[in-house]
């Protein structure tokens, strides 16, 4: 955390301003022109700019095309310790990992702000991932070592104990007692949960998994579980639109707002339920894990839990990705979208006999 001034409001990204911190990295550059194309509001706003610059800018190879991201609308406050994450994330972890991550030019946070400048990812022909276009064998396979690279990284590592370097990570927590856990515990409300179940998302899912107090307990188990770890840096928000694959086939991963403390079978489970089609899940989930298990081994994890333990594992972080997309409000995700994925998981407690489905 600094105590430099970051832009509250999208035209406080000026010129002068974008010049100015990008001349931290690439001194001389002036940004001589800057023309917003679009500008993506959600839980953090993403502004797509064009910029111009002079020849040390030119010179230096900075990109043209740039995304600046950062809490720009009206519920900032309510969420600005995603944003302040994020920038932290960019400016103290990413240089230290070796998996893809887009290009970031400037990075921080302060009390009231976090903000990432990166290079617009399109023009070098990535593609931004989507739900309802799941992933191959070898794309999943190719996610998952990432994964592995980062959970290993700091692997029970004093770094992630509270008052290590990266205790400023948030420990994950399925359903917080904390205000930031407010969201989850209003979406168990009886009226609240009576609506998601009359969405076309519920229309998929098995019966098992619609029961509102089965559901509950069944976090609250989670929440139990392995308090004392493995312990590592996750992604927390593994699912396709957060991810990308470059022109050459490279994944790489985006929006690193719900960087936590947590256990590395969060980010797995979360992430392969939701990218495969249930069919080649069910196939190609034994192999995958598997071979995570072997990359955690290739990246330097010290004790790499054997297979029946980390099934184990993934059967009880299940849970969480089918409710939070069960209960996913459509100004979060598009409807198509949560219709695709919930019962993904769903199934997936079914087939696993994972809660709420089965009892651990």
């Amino acid at each position: 955390m600094s105590d430099r001034w970051l832009p509250l409001l999208p035209e406080h990204v000026t010129p002068g301003w974008l010049g100015e911190v990008l001349s931290e990295q690439v001194p001389g550059v002036v940004v001589e022109q800057l023309e917003v194309a679009d500008i993506l509001w959600g839980t953090g706003t993403k502004m797509m700019v064009t910029a111009v610059y002079n020849q040390a800018g030119r010179a230096a190879g900075l990109p043209e095309r740039l995304c600046v991201k950062a809490g720009l609308a009206e519920h900032r406050e309510l969420v600005k310790f995603c944003y302040q994450t994020e920038a932290r994330f960019f400016a103290e972890v990413a240089p230290r990992l070796s998996i893809g991550l887009p290009r970031c030019l400037f990075a921080a946070a302060n009390a009231d702000q976090g903000m990432v400048v990166m290079e617009d990812l399109r023009p070098a022909g990535a593609q931004i991932c989507t739900v309802q276009q799941p992933l191959t064998r070898d794309q999943a396979a190719a996610f998952l070592d990432d994964l592995a690279a980062l959970h290993a990284r700091w692997w029970n590592s004093p770094a992630l104990d509270d008052d290590g370097e990266l205790g400023w990570l948030m420990r994950h927590d399925p359903l917080p007692d904390e205000a930031w856990g407010d969201f989850g515990r209003g979406q168990l409300q009886p009226e609240t949960w009576a609506h998601y179940m009359g969405l076309p998302r519920a229309l998929g899912l098995p019966r098992v998994c619609r029961d509102r107090a089965t559901m509950h307990d069944a976090l609250q188990q989670l929440r139990r579980f392995a308090p004392d770890g493995p312990v590592c840096v996750i992604h927390g928000d593994a699912h396709l639109g957060n991810m990308y694959l470059t022109a050459d086939g490279r994944p790489g991963f985006l929006d690193w707002q719900t960087a936590r403390r947590g256990h590395w079978a969060q980010d797995v489970a979360y992430f392969y339920i939701s990218a495969l089609d249930p069919l080649d899940r069910r196939a190609w989930e034994r192999g995958l894990i598997a071979g995570y298990l072997a990359a955690l081994a290739r990246h330097g994890a010290i004790g790499v839990p054997s297979e029946a333990s980390a099934w184990e594992a993934i059967r009880a972080h299940v849970v969480y990705g089918l409710f939070y997309w069960m209960v996913n409000p459509v100004e979060w995700q598009a409807e198509a979208n949560n219709a695709a994925v919930a019962p993904r998981f769903g199934w997936a407690a079914v087939d696993l006999g994972a809660p709420p489905a089965a009892a651990m």
